[in-house]
């Protein structure tokens, strides 16, 4: 069973990192040039295709997150397990966007400034969630037994 507790740690630990700093990048990029991401929807739009990208991005994220929802339960820990629930709920919300791919695409097209916008609160919602990547990563630090 200790082996399953130094997963968990190292998996949460490391998980918690990396997506702090990707998430910390990202929210700078969106929040500094969103245009840069607003071209790339307006062509995928134009194109009739959905952003082969962004889905793919979402895919590995919930492969991710459902694997920090098994190794939540593994030793029982409510942060990293609320952590997991809404990582799940907030790819189901995005992913419910794509779905809906006419509907967005007209709203690419048609409304670029108001996107921009968007793109950039997304970017500084990212900078606030890259702290608390952060804050959680310290938490198990702090409280891990192999430190």
């Amino acid at each position: 069973m200790e082996f399953f507790y130094q997963l968990s740690y190292n998996w949460f630990f490391f998980y918690y990192f990396v997506l702090g700093v990707l998430l910390l990048l990202q929210g700078f990029h969106w929040f500094l040039k969103p245009g840069h991401f607003v071209d790339y929807l307006t062509l995928s739009a134009k194109n009739d295709t959905r952003p082969g990208f962004v889905l793919k991005t979402l895919r590995y994220l919930f492969l991710f997150s459902a694997l920090s929802l098994v190794l939540s339960l593994i030793p029982f820990k409510i942060a990293e397990l609320l952590f997991s629930l809404w990582s799940l709920l907030m790819l189901f919300i995005i992913g419910s966007m794509f779905v809906q791919w006419d509907q967005l695409k007209d709203f690419i097209l048609n409304q670029r400034d108001q996107l921009r916008q968007k793109i950039k609160l997304g970017g500084v919602t990212m900078l606030a969630l890259s702290a608390v990547m952060f804050m959680l990563m310290y938490q198990i630090y702090l409280n891990s037994p192999y430190t």
